[in-house]
């Protein structure tokens, strides 16, 4: 039927990532290692990088050579940069706002201009700093993750077959304008309460008025929540195209690990099939799990041509944005992961058919995870549609991560031009919000300062 994919379809959903589009990626299921605290927390004050000797730099010379979208990417970050409420991010610390910019404009020339992996090679290893993520063990491992946009079926008004909506953010949801932290709900007296939990909100019908888009399925709505974007086909053949607009703050319970919790599926089977086994053999029991999760996003209708966008307020780019988390730290460090900084990523990836092999390739650091609140974690952006999902649903594999910036002191190699990157003002969106909270999910972050449609 045309107003709803098949329930494998959608349940295929469920491996997707909060998020994050604004790509909010936020995690259904997650397969860390069993024996892991992969979202454990650094210290209030502590930065997430550790500076690496020369001799301990990766081998990037086989990523140099996959240029697809790299530069594409590249050039979203430095528009991100151009933007003045950019330099805010940055206040003293290891890594300034200009490093960041001449990093990416000098590694934008060796793409144009070197072709030789070795020569690169050797570029890397003199000419810049290169630092690892601290990870969530000893060894400096990361937890990676993916997430994606999903393909779906709606209608803008409530009928017999649509009556599963997303909604609009609430009027009185307040949030620091700065941080993103969610202050919760504003009150009368100008103080703040906790916002109503996703259970408080739907049961005492709190967002009545509110719907943004109504789904036939529940887990379709509940999949455009927490993937944080989705593009819509409405019954009248349009399409829309809807992001990240806010959250209720709350702490997020995937679905996957909450039916382990359960011990309906093992946590050693949990998988695709199985949970599409389990919800077909008890499809009652599809609402009552969600309403589990406290953790509630709302949603805003996106312009196509600037959609999907991650939390700079830049369009992400498939299999090469990446998700980490931007809280903010005490002085003199900055967010735990700098922003639209470029990474080398070195895991294990799947392809569209989901098989998987060694990964080794550069991202860029353009969107924030509302469960990635740690230095042991990272999500992928994968892209939008089923192949996409694919992709996303399989990746569930440890690694490293690592930031590469220019040395302070050099130049981007050609000199820095003018017109080396878009200095135009950054699209108005809304991010998702920074919080100290460990929520399993992906996503953006709101900058109100910088964005004034921000939330």
């Amino acid at each position: 039927m045309r107003s709803s994919f098949k329930f494998l379809i959608i349940l295929a959903g469920l491996f997707g990532l909060l998020a994050g589009c604004s790509t909010q990626n936020n995690r259904i299921i997650s397969l860390a290692p069993k024996r892991s605290n992969v979202d454990k927390e650094l210290p209030v004050g502590a930065w997430g990088l550790r500076k690496l000797s020369p001799g301990q730099y990766p081998n990037m010379q086989t990523a140099f050579m996959d240029k697809k979208g790299l530069i594409t990417a590249i050039d979203r970050s430095l528009k991100f940069m151009a933007a003045p409420g950019s330099q805010q991010f940055y206040p003293d610390g290891p890594i300034t706002h200009q490093q960041v910019i001449n990093s990416l404009l000098d590694f934008k020339w060796m793409l144009r201009n070197i072709h030789s992996a070795a020569h690169f090679q050797q570029l890397i290893d003199t000419r810049y700093d290169v630092y690892i993520a601290k990870g969530y063990n000893s060894r400096s491992d990361v937890w990676f993750t993916g997430y994606y946009t999903p393909i779906l079926y709606g209608s803008l008004f409530k009928t017999s077959e649509y009556r599963y909506p997303v909604y609009k953010k609430p009027l009185n949801l307040a949030v620091n304008p700065i941080s993103g932290q969610i202050l919760g709900e504003k009150l009368p007296n100008g103080s703040y309460a906790p916002y109503p939990t996703r259970r408080q909100i739907l049961e005492d019908h709190l967002l009545a008025g509110r719907e943004l888009v109504w789904f036939a399925n529940p887990l379709d709505a509940y999949v455009a929540e927490i993937q944080g974007s989705a593009k819509v086909i409405l019954t009248n053949g349009q399409v829309m195209t809807i992001g990240y607009a806010g959250d209720n703050g709350r702490k997020y319970t995937g679905l996957g690990m909450l039916l382990v919790k359960q011990k309906v599926i093992s946590r050693r089977k949990l998988s695709l099939p199985a949970i599409e086994a389990y919800f077909q053999i008890h499809p009652h029991r599809v609402e009552a799990d969600i309403m589990k999760n406290h953790f509630m996003a709302f949603l805003k209708v996106y312009d196509p041509a600037h959609w999907p966008l991650g939390s700079l307020g830049v369009k992400v780019t498939a299999h090469r944005t990446l998700a980490t988390d931007k809280t903010i730290t005490a002085p003199p460090y900055q967010s735990i992961f700098p922003r639209a900084a470029l990474t080398f990523v070195t895991t294990d990836m799947p392809d569209v058919q989901g098989q998987i092999s060694p990964y080794r390739g550069f991202l860029l650091d353009q969107d924030t995870g509302g469960a990635i609140r740690a230095a042991g974690r990272a999500d992928i952006y994968m892209g939008v549609g089923p192949e996409a999902q694919t992709q996303a649903g399989y990746e569930f594999s440890r690694g490293h991560l690592y930031y590469l910036f220019l040395k302070p002191g050099l130049t981007p190699m050609g000199g820095v031009p003018a017109n080396s990157y878009n200095s135009s003002p950054v699209q108005t969106t809304s991010m998702p919000p920074v919080t100290g909270s460990s929520q399993s999910s992906g996503g953006y972050e709101s900058m109100q300062q910088m964005f004034p449609g921000a939330k």
